[in-house]
């Protein structure tokens, strides 16, 4: 995935896919180690999306660039719900 496409993504989905793409890097260094793996370029590809997902992540942590969240209704421009009275 794009990193356009990653940032898109919440936390939670996030988390997920790095943890199917570590099953995948495991089902391909066996099917490596047999002598069965037909694309040698998906172990590295998928390793660099495991560093772009786990950087948003710390990303995420340092409150350089915050994540969206499931149901997050907040505004962009940090004023909070739009239907909240000050």
């Amino acid at each position: 995935m794009k990193l356009y496409e990653l940032r898109q993504l919440s936390e939670t989905e996030l988390r997920d896919r790095v943890a199917e793409l570590r099953e995948e890097i495991f089902n391909l260094n066996f099917q490596k180690a047999t002598r069965q793996m037909a694309d040698a370029k998906r172990i590295s590809s998928s390793r660099r999306e495991i560093a772009r997902i786990l950087t948003l992540l710390h990303e995420d942590e340092l409150q350089i660039r915050s994540i969206q969240t499931a149901g997050d209704e907040n505004r962009e421009d940090g004023q909070g719900d739009p239907g909240e009275d000050a």
